[in-house]
């Protein structure tokens, strides 16, 4: 089912873009409405090609390719059925909250596909422990952060290393407990899966810009530098 998406002005000028033939980029832009809300969708080019290029003479394979080939799809299989996700999806639409969930499953290697593996692995052991196969170690998260339908956002420890990497005078951890608070007082602006990164992201630039400079600063170093 194709849903409506958005486009930037930026999208013309971007990098991965211009480097794409005019063809592979309006491909590229199909494969948004194509996308559900986490950027997954069922891999058929051919199918692709009837939907959005039915007047065209094109190779759609040597299209997709362009596009897998810079990384703008990524390709996957599950259960012998072909998906293929959008990584940058999430950074660049405002998805719809009445939109239905993703029935896609998670790339492989994702946290959702182990979380569902070991889940699985649980159910068919029935209860008999294989000494030889290690059960996988669950990641407690550092918080969790209420969505708008309720559920949950885990925000494990390696993205909490990232953030407090990118925003040297934020404590982060502390930061992310404020988010929680503030998203629970104020259910109506709370985010979706696909945008609660930007949220997150957008607090923490805002807490780095207001950091203190250090005392006697007057060089223009960075507003965080000597800050905590």
């Amino acid at each position: 089912m194709a849903r409506i998406r958005t486009i930037k002005p930026e999208f013309f000028t971007s990098e991965d873009i211009v480097s794409l033939s005019p063809t592979a980029r309006l491909l590229y832009i199909a494969c948004w409405c194509e996308a559900d809300r986490e950027g997954r969708m069922e891999w058929k080019p051919g199918t692709m090609k009837l939907r959005y290029f039915p007047g065209d003479n094109c190779d759609i394979g040597t299209l997709t390719a362009e596009l897998v080939d810079r990384g703008l799809v990524l390709p996957y299989d599950v259960d012998s059925r072909q998906y293929a996700e959008i990584p940058s999806f999430a950074k660049h639409q405002i998805i719809n909250n009445r939109e239905s969930a993703s029935s896609i499953p998670a790339p492989p290697g994702t946290r959702q596909a182990r979380v569902k593996h070991a889940s699985q692995g649980k159910e068919g052991r029935k209860g008999k422990e294989d000494a030889s196969s290690p059960t996988l170690a669950a990641v407690p998260p550092v918080c969790a952060l209420t969505l708008v339908d309720g559920s949950e956002h885990e925000v494990l420890p390696d993205a909490v290393d990232r953030w407090a990497e990118s925003f040297p005078a934020v404590d982060v951890p502390q930061q992310l407990l404020a988010m929680r608070a503030w998203l629970d007082a104020n259910p109506r602006n709370r985010k979706t899966a696909s945008g609660v990164e930007r949220f997150v992201v957008g607090w923490l630039t805002k807490a780095q810009n207001s950091a203190p400079r250090r005392k006697g600063d007057a060089s223009g170093d960075e507003p965080w530098a000597g800050a905590i």
